[in-house]
């Protein structure tokens, strides 16, 4: 994002929060805007030490991160803005330091904090980060500048990140946890899902500018920056109602709406199927619901549907790894079995891993079997996987649909 988008994305989060929430001492609208682009203004190696101290005496508070972030300075990240689930140690960071303002009522050291973090999650949805490679090579063979006089300063990256987009209405903020561990880990969720589908405009920007249409290029930034600010103002909310300790009763986590930090599955098959398997081949047939034996009937349940691999390139399995925030779910609970309808004369055995360790298994299962619970206790564990694996020695790949029926992470 651009100087401008960061800025409307603050005042956008800003503004969405509940009116009592906005009512904190010493916060200007110019400082909400202003702390969008802390990171820009600071983390500048042309700019001379004394000219960030005439925008804020206190700049390397903003600027420097201690070494348990994995970073060192505000764009030295961990990973880059499509990877989220690395930046978790930074957003965990800046959660405590907004918290921690907001106890001791610094109340411009807490919107600064916000600000930083927020300017992350712009980067990670502005499309101008999201090409193929880090320097778009790969984009400018693809989509190649097109001989025409006023494209001859064309940058794939600084002329994307350039155009500007308002700021959306924005939805209610929502609590994202109730600890800074877990709202951290939920805004890398959060965040990885959007770069992945923020990923999808970055093409059309380009051709937009290709043809000298700038408004068509601005209504593409419409969406990531209405969807950073969205994420913005959730963090803001979830920061001062961790601060209050107003955060009572939170639901279970539903495994299939978050995005794995890992996964591995089969080229044709393509990947876990929400709700569902797909029978294949042929290809491009529509999703069957998912359905598992239950007390001797087939039973629809939401869940994740999963083929392993043929192994042509290597073992027969598949598996979806998801990071975990410290000390914040107790157990993961399931029912796994074979697709009722698809998977006759299939065979899989479904597995648990904890910190890449076996904790659990099911054994070889077949469609005639019924289903089995699964209940695992997550200890101090930092990564979940699931895994399926081949249990027919290669001999009925296509009828191998697995299905892990409401996985939950439980409190």
């Amino acid at each position: 994002m651009n100087g401008l988008s960061h800025r409307r994305i603050m005042i956008g989060a800003w503004n969405s929060l509940p009116e009592e929430m906005r009512r904190m001492p010493d916060i200007s609208p110019e400082l909400v805007g202003n702390a969008g682009n802390y990171p820009d203004y600071f983390d500048d190696p042309t700019r001379p030490d004394h000219d960030k101290e005439q925008i804020d005496p206190d700049w390397k508070t903003y600027t420097f991160y201690p070494e348990e972030t994995g970073t060192r300075t505000l764009h030295s990240f961990p990973a880059p803005p499509a990877d989220q689930w690395k930046r978790i140690r930074v957003y965990t960071y800046l959660f405590r330091r907004m918290t921690g303002a907001l106890r001791e009522k610094r109340f411009p050291e807490f919107i600064k904090f916000a600000g930083c973090l927020s300017h992350g999650l712009g980067d990670a949805t502005q499309p101008a980060h999201l090409g193929p490679d880090s320097n778009n090579v790969l984009l400018g063979q693809m989509l190649p500048v097109p001989d025409r006089p006023y494209l001859k300063d064309f940058h794939y990256h600084t002329s994307v990140e350039a155009v500007n987009g308002e700021c959306g209405v924005l939805p209610p903020p929502r609590l994202l946890g109730g600890s800074e561990a877990e709202a951290a880990w939920r805004t890398a969720a959060d965040a990885q899902r959007s770069a992945a589908y923020c990923r999808r405009f970055l093409i059309p920007t380009v051709q937009a500018l290709f043809d000298g249409d700038l408004k068509r290029a601005e209504s593409f930034a419409v969406e990531p920056v209405t969807i950073a600010a969205g994420e913005t103002a959730n963090a803001l909310y979830s920061a001062i109602r961790i601060a209050r300790e107003e955060t009572g009763d939170l639901p279970c986590v539903d495994l299939r709406l978050l995005p794995p930090a890992e996964e591995f599955h089969d080229l044709v098959y393509g990947g876990a199927v929400l709700d569902g398997n797909r029978n294949v081949p042929p290809n491009n047939v529509p999703v069957t619901p998912g359905e598992l034996r239950i007390h001797g009937r087939s039973e629809r349940l939401p869940g994740l549907g999963m083929l392993p691999h043929s192994g042509i390139n290597g073992e027969r399995s598949c598996f979806m790894t998801w990071l975990l925030p410290p000390g914040v779910f107790r157990r993961f609970t399931a029912l796994v079995g074979m697709h009722a309808l698809l998977a006759a004369g299939g065979a899989a055995e479904f597995l648990v891993l904890l910190d890449g360790k076996k904790v659990w298994s099911s054994g070889r299962m077949t469609a005639e079997m019924e289903a089995v619970a699964v209940s695992v206790d997550l200890g101090s564990a930092s990564s979940l996987t699931l895994k399926v694996m081949d249990a027919a020695n290669g001999t009925s790949f296509w009828k191998n649909h697995a299905y892990w029926a409401k996985p939950e992470l439980q409190r």
